[in-house]
């Protein structure tokens, strides 16, 4: 009989593990790219045809051959559940990812380039996790947004801009979260695809407690190839240092350089 005992206590606690695998939430990773915009943003144009914030098809950041959509879509891994192309407002395509083999889940959003101080101004709302942003997918609720396992911006750096707002305090500028707040934070990541982004987005995402996963110390080319070696890394569960390397790496073969691009980017804010 105790015998008998043995074997059902362990297949409950079997299913109780299997219970609590099947209420685990599964990890959403959000990716708001402000599109490439001549007339918009202070960069140096691009042609035309992919240089239109209101464009997104055709979008340096997104439809064109190295930007998030076109790329995404050769990435076998990831499976397009959703679609979606708001008649009005500042995002004008969406897409909703679901990985293959592990229980995540990609959102990512194309801004209009008009309005890349607002994709900013979310990407910031997101990483301090004040901001919600919730999508139905199957009846299935996803949070993303302030919930997102990882929040990356992709585009210009718009906070390279000259601004009034730049001369205020950083205090004043910026969330600052508590010491508790910043505790729960640890465990959720920030990364930021745009020139400098270190030294321009370590002010407002230092004050938060959320993880850099990767900045950039130089001008660079923020497109897909990068983005994609970056997840592809954190879902694995690699080091923060071993993210660097594959993102680098990835940036260099495409860019054709000679050696991987450690000296564009890092995984820490600057000090």
């Amino acid at each position: 009989m105790k015998k008998y005992k043995n074997y059902f206590a362990f297949l409950s606690f079997g299913l109780l593990m299997l219970s609590f695998s099947c209420l685990a939430e599964p990890k959403v990773i959000h990716v708001l790219v402000a599109l490439c915009d001549n007339k918009y943003q202070a960069i140096a144009p691009v042609p035309a045809a992919i240089g239109n914030g209101q464009d997104p098809k055709n979008n340096l950041y997104w439809g064109a051959a190295y930007g998030f959509k076109t790329y995404f879509a050769k990435q076998k891994e990831w499976q397009v559940l959703q679609v979606n192309k708001p008649n009005k407002g500042k995002i004008l395509e969406e897409i909703i990812y679901k990985h293959q083999s592990k229980d995540v889940y990609l959102i990512a959003q194309a801004y209009d380039g008009k309005y890349i101080n607002d994709t900013v101004d979310d990407f910031i709302s997101y990483s301090a996790g004040k901001k919600s942003a919730s999508f139905l997918i199957d009846k299935t609720q996803i949070e993303a947004g302030a919930k997102a396992h990882l929040v990356v911006y992709v585009g210009h750096d718009a906070l390279m801009e000259w601004s009034w707002w730049n001369y205020l305090p950083d205090s004043w500028r910026w969330y600052t979260l508590s010491k508790a707040e910043q505790e729960k934070q640890k465990t959720r990541y920030a990364a930021v695809f745009a020139c400098k982004s270190q030294k321009y987005f370590t002010p407002p995402l230092s004050r938060l407690g959320i993880t850099p996963l990767i900045l950039t110390l130089h001008r660079m080319a923020p497109e897909a190839y990068s983005i994609h070696a970056m997840i592809s890394s954190l879902l694995n569960g690699e080091a923060k240092d071993e993210t660097r390397l594959k993102v680098a790496t990835a940036y260099s073969q495409y860019q054709k350089l000679s050696k991987p691009a450690l000296h564009i980017f890092t995984t820490e804010y600057s000090q």
